[in-house]
């Protein structure tokens, strides 16, 4: 029979609030174009402990966002493009909230209710070339710079259950003082034959943590690397094949990952995420999805999907300090399939959703075959 603990139960009431205004401005002069954008933020967190009546509370009364992307055309089938920004991320619930969890009992997870937003900054330059055939290529040269870094951090501690005495290995959440990665990142779009559409990504890069504040001498650097391949099908009868397949290279900081994410409270390990006192192992899979499209202009649409098809994708992580040396494995998901029903109706203008550049519109393709988000 269940029975309470009133030592270990948690009653959290919490209030987010932001408030945001933003303005963009686009123009063209002959061969070049730039857009250049301003947005100002301001937010406050609050979060209670009322069982233990402890108020947490992190408050930024203006935060401002600029952003410029500047492009040159070269000629037809090529262009430069130079592009700086400035983005916030905040920590999510589950990070933020201290609650303990006590599924394995000699590593206990927590939220921490302390941690404040990364504030990142990005620089890009990026050449794109249209190539024959149909094929293009996007090359990137980038450096990102994020300050109070979200990251994964374990510790020892006495154990917080009230019946024990021992001490426990904590995992929770910190803010590092920052992160810094460059790199270069390739994109080819390339059509081996009229029915296959190919997308290939690899991202090289050097990342950095330093979390001197958490812990002296707490500072990590490594060499990793991600990529990805997708291809995309087409058969007869109006049916479309999807298979995709990324390996991320051992990494303290994932390419392209925020610092903070890694889903729920149960996601140490589960999911890549920047660690600052030891470093996650490689990870790999496969997903595949089958579309069937029906209906006048094939407006109805079919797909059945699954991912980690060859049940590879296991996130292990390697922590370790003055006081222990700790290796864990965990799956963050079961395999999952999925059965999706879209049907478009009424007026549809598809360059609304234009994609800004390459990049960005061969990291949608997946989802939008598999019909869910990322």
């Amino acid at each position: 029979n269940y029975v309470s603990i009133p030592g270990l139960n948690n009653n959290y009431k919490f209030k987010d609030q932001v408030y945001a205004a933003y303005t963009t401005f686009s123009q063209k002069i002959k061969k070049f174009s730039y857009q250049a954008g301003l947005r100002i933020e301001s937010s406050q967190y609050t979060g209670t402990l009322i069982d233990k009546a402890q108020t947490f509370k992190n408050q930024y009364p203006f935060s401002v966002f600029p952003s410029l992307f500047l492009t040159e055309k070269i000629n037809d089938k090529q262009d430069l493009q130079l592009n700086y920004s400035r983005k916030i991320n905040r920590p999510n619930f589950f990070q933020l909230i201290p609650y303990l969890d006590f599924s394995d009992s000699l590593n206990i997870s927590k939220g921490n209710p302390n941690l404040v937003p990364e504030f990142t900054n990005l620089l890009e330059a990026s050449y794109q070339v249209d190539l024959n055939k149909g094929n293009n290529l996007l090359a990137t040269v980038y450096f990102k710079n994020t300050n109070n870094l979200i990251t994964r951090y374990q510790y020892r501690d006495k154990n917080p259950d009230p019946f024990r005495t021992d001490s426990v290995i904590i995992n929770s959440y910190a803010n590092a003082n920052f992160s810094n990665s460059y790199g270069l990142e390739l994109t080819s779009k390339i059509k081996p034959a009229k029915f296959w559409d190919m997308t290939a990504n690899i991202n090289f890069y050097n990342s950095i943590i330093n979390g001197n504040n958490i812990q002296s001498d707490l500072q990590s650097q490594r060499l990793s690397w991600f990529a990805k391949l997708n291809n995309s099908f087409k058969i007869p009868k109006n049916y479309s094949i999807q298979l995709s397949g990324d390996y991320q290279s051992k990494t303290i900081l994932p390419a392209g990952g925020r610092g903070g994410g890694g889903g729920g409270m149960m996601g140490f390990g589960g999911g890549q995420l920047s660690t600052a006192n030891g470093y996650t192992n490689p990870v790999y899979g496969v997903d595949m999805a089958v579309k069937k499209e029906f209906l006048k202009n094939n407006t109805a649409s079919l797909t059945l999907s699954v991912n980690d098809i060859f049940r590879t994708r296991v996130y292990s992580t390697h922590s370790e300090s003055v006081f222990f040396v700790q290796d864990n494995i965990r799956r963050r998901d079961p395999q999952i399939f999925r059965l999706n029903f879209n049907w478009r109706f009424g007026k549809f203008d598809v360059s609304l959703f234009k994609r800004k550049n390459l990049k960005g519109e061969q990291e949608g393709i997946q989802n939008g075959m598999q019909g869910v988000g990322q």
